[in-house]
């Protein structure tokens, strides 16, 4: 006998290309799961939304707490839209958020929309806040989809989502080991926009563009890259120290994208290759639809790149938060020590009910 779970995953990413939703179901048959996306949709932010959710890093506590209800109000509402529109039951809600702070150094990692006001909207049980037990464990808070990425996706040797951040996770020995690779899509679009593109479609700006090799060394120098794994890479450190080394360049747009699809191409590469003997590598995210860094990400590897079809390429991230909020409604664990850095394995996330 199996029993079928239907879960909606909600991720908004680092890059805020918008919401993504996936109306997923899950079944356990033979201690193994299986999973479908039924059902997926992004949900473009306004210009309103989006200089919101970048403000929100530089307001005071009371309008903190204030902008964390009324964006989960905003999240029950697009949730309740999503489910009105295809007319479906929900048994349960997997709620990423959008992270502001993530600083698991000092102990803490915030995504802004409270699960409380999403199922007090939707009337469904939501599950959030996946980060806060693992890094009071002593891990990271991240990566968190590796989980997922064993359970999942186990035919493939490496998995790697190209979102706002790159992260990578494999099986080394007989556990899962995983970090943040190295920014990404936030460097592309943030460059994109100075030629009034919100992002580098199909990576044509960036073939048309130049390789920098001085602009590329100083990015492959930088700190993070030096660091042993586990480790995780924040918002903020992308913005105060990637950004201001694109900024110092006086070099055509074109260049810069070039290079940073390089560098992202190397990372990845320099991720992977030393670490066992893997054949294939899943590219999942935004970055999955950039030929010309898929095109650089074969050549940096030597490796067969595997782009799946577009509902798992753009929603893997909102199926596996779906996914981890149905292992912590069933109390299995679901956030991974070998791949953050924690004590020990665990069921992590808070229970919401409306």
């Amino acid at each position: 006998m199996t029993k079928d779970f239907n879960v909606i995953g909600v991720m908004s990413g680092s890059s805020l290309d918008g919401i993504d939703i996936a109306f997923c179901r899950f079944y356990e048959k033979n201690n193994s799961w299986g999973y479908s996306i039924e059902l997926a949709d992004t949900i473009n932010y306004s210009d309103e939304w989006k200089t919101f959710l970048i403000d929100t890093s530089n307001v005071s506590i009371e309008e903190f707490l204030s902008r964390n209800i009324k964006y989960g109000k905003f999240l029950g509402d697009v949730i309740n839209g999503f489910i009105k529109k295809y007319n479906i039951k929900v048994d349960l809600i997997g709620l990423h958020g959008h992270t502001i702070f993530h600083n698991p150094e000092k102990g803490f990692s915030v995504q802004l929309g409270s699960g409380q006001a999403v199922a007090v909207a939707t009337g469904i049980p939501t599950v959030s806040d996946f980060r806060t037990k693992d890094i009071l464990l002593g891990g990271q808070g991240a990566p968190l989809v590796p989980i997922g990425d064993a359970l999942l996706f186990s035919e493939y040797d490496y998995c790697v989502n190209i979102g706002g951040i790159a992260n990578v996770s494999f099986e080394e020995g007989n556990s899962r080991k995983a970090f943040d690779i190295c920014p990404a899509n936030q460097l592309l679009n943030y460059l994109s926009l100075k030629k009034n593109f919100p992002y580098d479609k199909g990576g044509n700006l960036s073939r048309k563009g130049k390789f920098n090799d001085t602009l590329f060394k100083i990015l492959n120098n930088d700190k993070y890259y030096k660091l042993p794994i586990p480790k995780s890479l924040s918002n903020e450190y992308v913005k105060e120290t990637f950004i201001p080394i694109l900024d110092k360049f006086d070099i055509p747009v074109e260049d810069k994208l070039n290079t940073v699809v390089k560098h992202i191409a190397y990372q990845i590469g320099n991720s992977i290759t030393s670490k066992s003997n893997g054949k294939n590598i899943l590219i999942t995210g935004g970055g999955a639809h950039n030929s010309y860094l898929i095109e650089s990400v074969r050549e940096m590897t030597k490796l067969e790149v595997i782009i799946p079809e577009k509902q798992i390429a753009d929603f893997k991230e909102a199926l596996i938060f779906a996914f981890m909020g149905l292992l912590r409604k069933l109390d299995k664990k679901n956030c991974l020590a070998a791949a953050t850095g924690a004590e020990k394995n665990s069921s992590t996330g808070n229970i919401f009910y409306p």
